[in-house]
């Protein structure tokens, strides 16, 4: 048996114990061992294990070997929602005595789609319908005229995505055409996975899997420690507020607050990137408008998941309704007598200006909608969690977490409509009070090796997970410099955490800040302007190996920021617009380019 050679990623020590494990361990034992790295998200340290379990073979009722039945899984996703479900197909698999290969999309050989006969895409959407940055090439390749047929692959995709963007799932949709196109055969219709992916997961991996015929011949996977039914990331929390303070001066037109939550007794440790989901109660003065505009008293009872709730109860604490998205409006579409919803249903543009800014209560009204409790139940979305970036290190604050939450409120419809949860956190809940929340890991928004220079790219909002890293790497002794991009609307009443900010510089821990405040001059200046300003020293940083991060609007500013770096990318070294993005793509696979954005 061969062992790998040691690249510095594990100690010698380590490196040496390993090889002893695999040495020892039977061919059942390796099987097991692959399913269980697959299941924990470690494929991609599985470099002499992959390469045994191919090899693998399993012995039939009568004696005979036979070859070992394996699904290949491609991952594609940038928030770690993708990994949650390979984590329960994994599971699932071990109990269907099914083997799963993970491997991330950035990491797999595409002249090996030749060669697969079973595969699992999983993958999200960004932004207006783009793939995440490891899903990049593959998508491209297979739009491509290179591909070849592929009838002897059979296929299923789980798309990720998020049903309030217009191009919802998009990605996993696109994967699905393509494979189709090439001859491969889907399984089934692609799994459409909104932001309740959660309630879904178990069911779909237990379907899909299921699709997977092997003509008798399976793996022999035990089952792992894992049940498909057990949880397999951490449990709700219900954080105790302790603290609530208004960022921004008097004269501001914007509302945001820094937030600070209790930990304590909670078991839950977080990173800097990583962010926090909290879990909102709706607007009762909202939900009773919806009631009487709907004719119920609200002790109506429905059923929900199992449970038995009053339908008032169910609207504040269960269901979505600041918002409205496609897949809701078409099931509302059934009761409505009035054809002027069918005819809105088929006018794209005029469907997204109505669903931008509607509520339920303005569709209800604008459509005449007569419904019974248990319909209104099952057309609405399940209230998902919004996910804050954390804007505080564990390793200063301890047993608390810090957010940083602009308030959502505009006019609309000749009345006043809130965002859920930025509203539930600055208006309704109070000092002492307590939210449900869970940590939402992210993998792809890490801090690099403290040697390493990074430049921080953020508005608005999007300050808060820089926070997090200016207070860890105060804690730390490395070497690696720090330059902040920041803009907001004005200087005297937006600079967010400036007290921080100057102490941070004062200390050497950030080098450098370039400010944009867009409404303190006549011509708006935003931070893409700051970054092609500094050009010469931005290409420089690069150059010696800096990390970028962008955290903030995904819409406008993140695209407008990239298109900055591509645009020096290009000036600075001879390259067309296409290469310069080329590179830049390149930046993201390899960790150097990094979005947080929403």
């Amino acid at each position: 048996m061969s062992y790998p050679i040691n690249t510095g990623v594990l100690p010698d020590k380590l490196l040496g114990e390993a090889n002893e494990l695999v040495h020892k361990l039977s061919k059942e034992q390796l099987l097991w061992l692959g399913g269980y790295l697959s299941g924990i998200g470690l494929s991609g340290v599985r470099s002499e294990l992959d390469t045994q379990l191919t090899e693998v073979s399993s012995v039939s009722a009568n004696g005979d070997h036979k070859e070992v039945a394996a699904i290949t899984v491609l991952l594609g996703s940038h928030s770690g929602n993708g990994k949650q479900i390979v984590k329960y197909l994994s599971a699932v698999a071990s109990q269907q005595q099914k083997q799963l290969k993970v491997i991330n999309m950035a990491d797999y050989k595409v002249k090996n789609l030749k060669k697969e006969e079973n595969l699992v895409i999983v993958v999200s959407t960004h932004g207006e319908g783009e793939p995440p940055a490891d899903a990049a090439d593959l998508h491209r390749f297979l739009a491509g005229k290179r591909v070849g047929s592929l009838e002897q692959l059979q296929y299923s995709v789980i798309a990720l995505g998020d049903s309030s963007y217009k191009y919802f799932c998009k990605t996993g949709i696109d994967f699905h055409e393509q494979l189709k196109s090439h001859g491969a055969k889907p399984l089934t219709e692609p799994y459409l996975l909104d932001v309740d992916f959660k309630d879904h997961q178990e069911r779909i991996a237990k379907e899909l899997l299921d699709q997977f015929k092997f003509d008798g011949l399976t793996g022999t996977v035990p089952s792992n420690k894992h049940k498909s039914d057990e949880p397999l990331s951490g449990g709700l929390f219900h954080a105790e507020l302790i603290d609530k303070v208004l960022l921004n001066g008097r004269g501001s037109n914007k509302e945001t607050y820094h937030i600070e939550l209790d930990l304590e007794d909670s078991g839950i440790t977080y990173q800097p990137g990583d962010a926090l989901e909290v879990y909102a109660v709706n607007n009762q003065d909202l939900v009773d408008q919806i009631l009487r505009q709907v004719n119920f008293s609200g002790t109506e009872s429905v059923q929900h998941k199992g449970g038995s709730y009053a339908i008032r109860e169910l609207l504040l604490h269960h269901k979505e309704i600041t918002l409205v998205t496609l897949p809701v409006l078409k099931k509302l579409s059934a009761f409505v007598e009035e054809p002027a919803l069918n005819r809105l249903l088929d006018n794209r543009d005029e469907l997204d200006s109505f669903l931008n800014g509607s509520d339920l209560l303005d569709v209800i009204k604008e459509f005449g909608i007569q419904v019974r409790p248990q319909e209104l139940s099952d057309a609405l979305r399940t209230l998902p969690p919004r996910a804050y970036s954390i804007a505080s290190s564990q390793e200063e604050v301890g047993d608390e977490v810090h957010l940083t939450v602009g308030a959502v409120r505009y006019h609309k419809n000749e009345r006043q409509h809130e965002g859920v949860c930025s509203t539930y956190l600055i208006d309704r809940l109070e000092e002492g009070g307590k939210v449900a929340v869970q940590l939402k890991s992210n993998d792809g928004f890490r801090l690099p090796d403290t040697e390493t220079d990074i430049i921080l790219i953020g508005a608005g909002t999007g300050i808060a997970p820089y926070r997090s890293f200016l207070q860890e790497r105060e804690q730390e002794s490395g070497k690696g410099r720090t330059w902040l991009f920041f803009g907001d609307q004005h200087f005297e009443t937006d600079f967010l955490y400036q007290a921080e900010w100057l102490k941070y510089r004062q200390k050497n821990v950030l080098n450098k800040i370039s400010i944009a405040f867009s409404r303190d001059q006549e011509d708006k200046i935003y931070v893409q302007h700051r970054i092609k300003q500094h050009a010469d020293e931005v290409y420089d940083w690069l150059q010696k190996g800096a990390a970028v991060y962008v955290c903030g609007d995904r819409k406008k500013m993140a695209k407008d920021v990239e298109k900055a770096f591509v645009e020096i990318l290009s000036n600075k070294e001879g390259l067309s617009t296409e290469q310069a993005e080329v590179k830049l793509l390149g930046y993201k696979k390899e960790g150097r380019y990094n979005e947080d954005v929403y």
